[in-house]
């Protein structure tokens, strides 16, 4: 590092104090790979302890890209100087422009999602899409449908390794050499913590469930006033529901519950109710069945299929059931 580069400096560059020649040495530090992590270190600290300071996002938008577009030529009109030296906003010359972007947004708006974009590499899935992807670590993910997970872009692998978790996914954990525990976080509290291991995880509105495939899981979570704790082991199926209550049953075939990553859906008895959670969870489709008789037959078997429609069909042909669709595809009634 630049021993005259110090977070006082970047400091004064966020908030628009540094002079030229000191604004020209901090951009040419900034473009440097090995310093961008300290950069956005000193950014997060600074902009998390002046939440005040915002300006107007649209000019500072448009002030950036013309900046961007005329820097190979030096043009940079006489408005745009004085508008600077009014707003005091950092210019990022020469920097890269997708870091430049990040940055004008977060100290232009300081808005939750750029900053989010900022501390996180976010994965996302949509209805009906399954994603594979390997982590820093060389861990592996499977991410099923509507869901996203979240891996912080600084200290990932160094002291710890945690993710955060909304809706569903399977882990494949590797092992480290100095040990390093792996944690997941839910939306509701709940830590799943782990060396080395396999497992799923499905943390959604209604509630909860981790499934053990192999090794150890300690689970850490929220039960009314008072923090829990719960090792599993490999068969273990832990549930919870929207209040933090959890349950333990043991499972023959944990693997069925990850069944979803070859687009496979496996049911035990399984509750009409329940599929129709399936189907808004995982293809967006509410399924609404107004006899309450009907609601409660459950249904066993594995079926595959690649989308809602697909999946309707096999479990209505030769049953007897009957459904109509709305007008937009988006809601589904099952009758006899």
């Amino acid at each position: 590092m630049n021993t005259e580069i110090n977070k006082e400096l970047i400091f004064n560059y966020f908030a628009g104090r540094a002079t030229a020649f000191q604004k020209q040495m901090i951009e040419d530090w900034a473009t440097d790979s090995a310093n961008r992590e300290q950069f956005f270190i000193w950014l997060q600290e600074w902009e998390q302890n002046n939440a005040q300071y915002f300006s107007d996002v649209e000019k500072g938008l448009s002030r950036h890209w013309t900046r961007i577009n005329n820097q190979g030529n030096g043009i940079e009109t006489a408005a745009e100087v004085a508008l600077e030296e009014t707003k005091r906003v950092p210019f990022f010359s020469r920097f890269n422009w997708l870091i430049a972007a990040s940055v004008v947004f977060v100290i232009a708006a300081g808005g939750w999602f750029f900053k989010e974009n900022l501390e996180y590499h976010i994965h996302r899935t949509s209805f009906g899409e399954i994603r594979r992807f390997s982590l820093p670590d060389g861990s592996k993910v499977v991410l099923n449908s509507n869901s996203v997970l979240k891996i912080p872009r600084f200290g990932f692998g160094t002291k710890t390794r945690e993710v955060l978790l909304s809706g569903e996914a399977n882990f494949d954990i590797r092992h480290t050499r100095d040990h390093q525990r792996f944690i997941v976080k839910t939306i509701n509290s709940l830590e799943v913590e782990v060396l080395g291991t396999e497992f799923d995880v499905y943390s959604r509105p209604r509630g909860t469930k981790v499934i053990l495939n192999k090794g150890k899981v300690q689970l850490r979570y929220q039960q009314g006033q008072d923090r829990k704790q719960l090792t599993m082991k490999p068969g273990d199926l832990v549930t919870m529901d929207e209040k933090g209550y959890a349950s333990l049953r043991k499972t023959d075939h944990p693997e069925k519950f990850s069944a979803w990553k070859a687009h496979r859906f496996v049911f035990n008895k399984t509750s009409l109710k329940e599929v129709c959670h399936l189907f808004e969870d995982n293809f967006g489709v509410k399924v609404d069945i107004p006899d309450s008789t009907l609601a409660g037959l459950t249904i066993s078997g594995s079926f595959t299929a690649l989308n809602a429609e697909e999946l309707l069909e096999i479990l209505t042909e030769d049953s007897g059931l009957n459904y109509t669709k709305s007008g937009d595809g988006k809601s589904i009634t099952l009758s006899y």
